[in-house]
């Protein structure tokens, strides 16, 4: 790790050392959070950089039920994340729910791990009885939760527990009550889990460092993929007694150092005064247990909790400062809402660089859920406003590509087994290839994306011949959805063509260009849906289409012929040749009446395929629908829920491009104009250089753009290429409340 200077300050895994051995003096602020008022620091190139207060403007409890966001405390891109965890809670937590203890191993959004439980109790109860209830259940008071912080008062043990986060470790501190005669005590219990509540793992105390290590097999979650997770955890208490336990025979093992297997932990007892403060540090880590116990000694010194938070709120009040806001007139609610949203985009994946499971110590990130969700919005809004990650994700992916001889749009614990749709790391290489990201070896990456759309990727049919299509009846029921696998892997090909053309493979450039436009092998002219004419249709080995509704065929995610969508959702997902797909259904007038049906009466917002949907009448020039449909869809976000899973910033990246009044083709050097819904905003980028967007009028009702400039010049089209922005940029917008007649000159750019 020491070879690089991973995502700048901002998410430095390093914290500055501190006195040893000493406990917080009366627990007071040794350092204040980042006052309300505005900051300016340097950054590399000694340009200002405004830091303000913004963790105040973030609500932990959006999303966490319609959202399935986890509720808790990590660093921007933070290895550890801790959370309370409740029963019975798809996310792991339920805001109504009784404490059953805190987690330690959780990603940003749910289905996978839930993991390393910690447990303060007085008396001593490890028993987990099922799924829905644990002897340690305790209701709760006081609970406040904010990205640096988190804390909670456990009412049936009279605890109070406070959590703040370095990178890969985290501290907790916990006021008990007065316990006598070994009657205060702390439960770890690694095995436990969101899903089967029960996984293989060990655990191991050491005397003399009053300290517990092991490790947790992960085999559970959203797609079961295997795994470790190493870990690490020091007590500041010298103990009355400890022992271990086995939750699934009922057993105490007294005195007891060591225990592994299924549903196993380890108990610590000892005595407190009233009002006494204990703490424990968490590390983990994906490599070693060595690397678990360095991370505590590096990252956490002594037992300085308020020292750490301090750090963490600085820390993330620099990350949320990326994007400010400048508008007297938003409500605090929309405020929360924005910077809500982009705390979500600053959660997964992990940076671990430095703990990767293999040798490799370069960059390197996990828990990666999913690129098929990420790749449309999130990691387009990180090349705007932390290029470094989006660089070091590449490069991540790259290493993986070597490892494994794929790069799995799910990985997790350093392992991926599976696709939801296309190969979209090509679409995350492409994009960060045409917006000009520094830094990477692009004939490494190039290496990658090839890969996978000759030998690794695609499906074995669709590659026979560059046939470049996906006929139903080839693929087993985890890889289905043959139609919707069609369109993404011909925009896959496109994009690898792109990253081809522009490193000099001619060949290799007109070979996947091609194989791009063979998605026409899927459009059957002939099928009709709500009086529009012509859908996508699944077709076997024989030539021979299905007649499918396009409107009624099964939404899930492993339907047989579109994976989280159907054919009205998918018949607008051709990005490359948006040119030939409104020829197709009729011409602009005909697009623009069938796009208007879909948005406004069919659109699933709460999955990915539909995200650019919205933009697309600027193809038609009616940027006024854009306009229109883009700020009618971003009410789905409100204080109390998303329109559907977060999956990892996807969702909330949306809002938030929605917001500034453009929107990124993934994969091409372009943005789509629907104009800003704030009077200033100002993107403060990495590379020193900010893009300032002003919204003359702008308002909820003032959604259309009567006329636009870009760096001084008119901008009169409703489409900008990233090369005009990625130095810096100044938008001034006029918004109105009536349509108007602006953009309709030319459309964005399509392959013929």
């Amino acid at each position: 790790m020491k070879y690089y200077l991973f995502l700048f300050m901002f998410i430095s895994c390093s914290l500055t050392a501190s006195s040893k051995g000493k406990t917080d003096r009366g627990c007071k602020q040794q350092a204040q959070s980042a006052s309300s008022q505005s900051k300016l620091v340097n950054r590399a190139n000694n340009s200002p950089f405004e830091v303000r207060d913004l963790i105040q403007n973030v609500d932990e409890h959006i999303g966490i039920g319609e959202g399935a966001c986890s509720f808790g405390v990590s660093l921007p891109f933070g290895s550890i994340r801790p959370c309370p965890n409740t029963p019975k809670a798809r996310t792991g937590y339920n805001a109504n729910g009784k404490i059953t203890g805190f987690t330690n191993v959780n990603t940003g959004s749910v289905y996978k791990y839930v993991n390393l439980l910690i447990s303060p109790e007085i008396g001593l109860d490890c028993w987990n009885d099922n799924k829905d209830s644990t002897g340690h259940d305790s209701e709760k008071a006081n609970e406040v939760c904010q990205p640096d912080y988190y804390s909670v008062y456990l009412k049936k043990f009279r605890i109070k527990t406070e959590i703040t986060p370095a990178h890969h470790s985290a501290i907790y501190r916990f006021t008990y009550p007065e316990a006598k005669n070994g009657k205060a005590s702390m439960i770890i219990y690694p095995s436990y889990t969101l899903f089967s509540r029960s996984t293989y793992s060990t655990a191991n105390y050491d005397l003399k460092n009053n300290m517990i290590t092991g490790y947790i097999s992960i085999s559970d979650g959203w797609y079961f993929s295997r795994g470790k997770i190493y870990y690490a955890i020091k007590f500041s208490k010298s103990l009355v007694s400890h022992g271990m336990f086995n939750n699934k025979d009922r057993k105490l093992y007294e005195k007891s150092d060591s225990i592994s297997g299924n549903e196993v932990g380890c108990y610590l007892k000892f005595n407190a005064s009233k009002g006494e403060k204990v703490y424990m540090k968490v590390a983990i880590s994906t490599k070693s247990i060595s690397n678990a116990k360095n991370f505590l000694d590096r990252e956490i010194s002594g037992w300085e909790f308020e020292k750490v938070k301090s750090k963490a709120t600085g820390i993330w009040n620099r990350a949320l400062s990326s994007i400010l806001i400048d508008d007297k007139i938003i409500s605090k609610d929309e405020k929360t809402i924005f910077y809500t949203d982009l705390y979500h985009c600053l959660i997964s994946p992990k940076d671990r660089s430095g703990d990767c499971p293999w040798n490799y110590s370069g960059p390197y990130y996990d828990d990666e859920l999913c690129v098929w969700d990420t790749f449309r919005s999130e990691f387009p809004l990180l090349t705007l406003i932390k290029e470094s990650v989006v660089r070091d994700n590449i490069k991540s992916y790259c290493e993986v590509f070597k490892h494994y001889g794929y790069a799995y749009d799910a990985f997790l614990c350093g392992s991926g087994d599976m696709i939801q749709g296309g190969d979209n790391v090509e679409n995350l290489v492409a994009d960060a290839y045409v917006k000009g990201v520094s830094g990477i070896n692009w004939n490494e990456a190039y290496n990658l994306i090839k890969g996978d759309a000759t030998v690794s990727g695609r499906t074995p049919y669709f590659r026979d011949n560059d046939r470049g299509w996906v006929p139903f009846n080839t693929i087993h029921k985890m890889a289905y959805a043959s139609v919707s696998k069609t369109l993404e892997f011909a925009y896959n090909d496109y994009c690898t063509s792109m990253v081809a053309g522009g490193l000099g493979k001619e060949g290799d450039k007109t070979r996947f260009q091609n194989r791009s436009t063979r998605w026409i092998n899927l459009w059957d002219p002939s099928t009709v849906s709500d009086g529009f004419k012509g859908f996508f249709q699944a077709k076997d080995t024989a030539d021979k289409f299905m007649e499918i509704d396009p409107e009624t065929n099964p939404k899930g995610s492993y339907s047989l012929y579109f994976y989280e969508g159907d054919s009205w959702t998918y018949s607008f997902y051709v990005p490359h040749q948006m040119k030939r797909l409104i020829g197709l259904m009729g011409g602009d007038t005909t697009f623009t009446k069938r796009l208007k049906y879909y948005v406004g009466n069919l659109i699933d917002i709460s999955n990915e395929p539909c995200f650019l949907t919205p933009f697309l009448f600027v193809y038609a020039m009616r940027p006024d629908l854009t306009s229109y449909y883009a700020r009618k869809v971003s009410g789905n976000f409100t204080r109390n829920s998303y329109p559907g899973d977060d999956d990892s910033g996807a969702m909330s990246s949306w809002f938030i491009f929605s917001r500034l009044g453009f929107f990124p083709v993934a994969g091409q050097n372009i943005y789509l104009v629907n104009g800003p819904r704030y009077k200033k905003v100002k993107i403060q980028m990495e590379n020193g250089k900010d893009i300032v967007i002003y919204g003359e009028n702008a308002a909820e009702e003032n959604k259309y753009v009567e006329s636009a400039t870009l760096n001084g010049k008119d901008l009169k089209q409703t489409w900008f290429k990233h090369s005009e922005i990625k130095n810096g940029a100044v938008f001034k917008f006029k918004m109105s409340s009536k349509a108007t007649k602006w953009g309709e000159t030319t459309p964005p750019p399509s392959m013929n």
